[in-house]
This record gives structure tokens, C-alpha cells and sequence, in this order.
């Protein structure tokens, strides 16, 4: 049925869109535990988004780092120490249960966004987390071209300069 058809695409690009939304306003955050609990929620919408596309391991990538952001998120508001032992265990739980969600060799895009994600926010300077956003970014865009994700296409360019302008912002202010 072609309007079913063009209404998933809609709704599918709809969701990817507010996921971007709420990863630029995150960008704009003073505090690492701001920019931390917005990303939770744009990487709810970013694992709807891609498991719209059949993105499965997109889908899968997002879902655990949606879920490693709110230990982080909760780690960091109860002591916040330590961490690097927490994400030495984060990271081959990603990898793994990523590698097991692998569809084709395009899927080391997400894999390696995650991982890169995740490892940033061992920095504690917002400003670092940003810079290895940009990194991020653009392995989601590729990943987008190859899934024809218009809404990632246009959104992970977009976020890019947003990061970057972010990024130029923020250091100004630090210096």
C-alpha cells in the first residue's frame, strides 16, 4: 500500500528529525550531566529511527548506548569516580553485542560511532566531548547515505556545523 508506504516514511524521518533536535539543543549545554540526559532521549528516537530503516545494527548501537548514557548519567551524579573502569567494561559489551547485530560491512559505521561516543565521555571537558562528537557525526552520515536516511543526511550535517560553531563557542569562552 503506498500511502502506508509514504506514511512510515514520514513518521520514520519525523522521529529521526526530533532524535537530531535533541542532540543539537545537547550540544549547546554547559554541563557534561545536561548534555548527558538529553542524549538519553535522542537516542531513544535515533533506536526507533534506524529500526525504521532496518537499520538493525544502528538501531542496536543506539539502544546500547542509550542505555550505557544512563548509567554513565547515573554514575556521575553519585560519585563519578572510577569511571574509566566503568568504560573499559561499557566498551566490549558494545562491540560484542554490536558485532552480533552485524548486517553487512557498512555496519561498522554505528559501531564505531558508538564506541567513539562512548569513549568521549571519559574527557571531562565538554568542549573534548564535542570535538569527538564531530568524529561521530560524520560516521553517522555515511551510515545514513547508505540507508537513504534524508533526515540523517541533512540533520548529521547540520549537527556538524552546529558542533563545530559549539565547539568555537565554548573554547572562545574557556580561553
Amino acid at each position: 500500500n503506498k500511502t502506508g508506504d509514504k506514511m512510515k516514511e514520514i513518521i520514520t524521518q519525523l522521529i529521526g528529525a526530533i532524535a537530531f533536535i535533541l542532540l543539537g539543543i545537547s550540544y549547546y549545554k554547559k554541563e557534561k550531566l545536561q548534555i548527558l540526559y538529553i542524549q538519553i532521549f535522542s537516542y531513544i528516537a535515533f533506536t526507533i529511527h534506524y529500526y525504521l530503516l532496518n537499520g538493525i545494527t544502528g538501531a542496536i548501537c543506539n539502544l546500547i548506548s542509550m542505555i550505557m548514557l544512563i548509567i554513565i548519567y547515573v554514575y556521575e551524579q553519585k560519585n563519578g569516580k572510577n569511571k574509566k573502569v566503568l568504560i573499559a567494561i561499557m566498551i566490549p559489551v558494545l562491540v560484542l553485542i554490536a558485532l552480533l547485530s552485524w548486517q553487512n560491512v557498512y555496519s561498522f559505521f554505528p559501531i564505531l560511532s558508538s564506541t567513539i561516543v562512548l569513549i568521549s565521555f571519559l574527557r571531562e571537558n565538554s568542549n573534548d566531548i564535542r570535538g569527538i562528537g564531530v568524529v561521530s557525526n560524520l560516521s553517522w552520515t555515511i551510515y545514513g547515505i547508505i540507508l537513504k536516511s534524508k533526515i540523517t543526511i541533512i540533520c548529521e550535517t547540520i549537527i556538524l556545523i552546529v558542533s563545530i560553531i559549539a565547539f568555537l563557542k565554548n573554547d572562545k569562552k574557556q580561553n
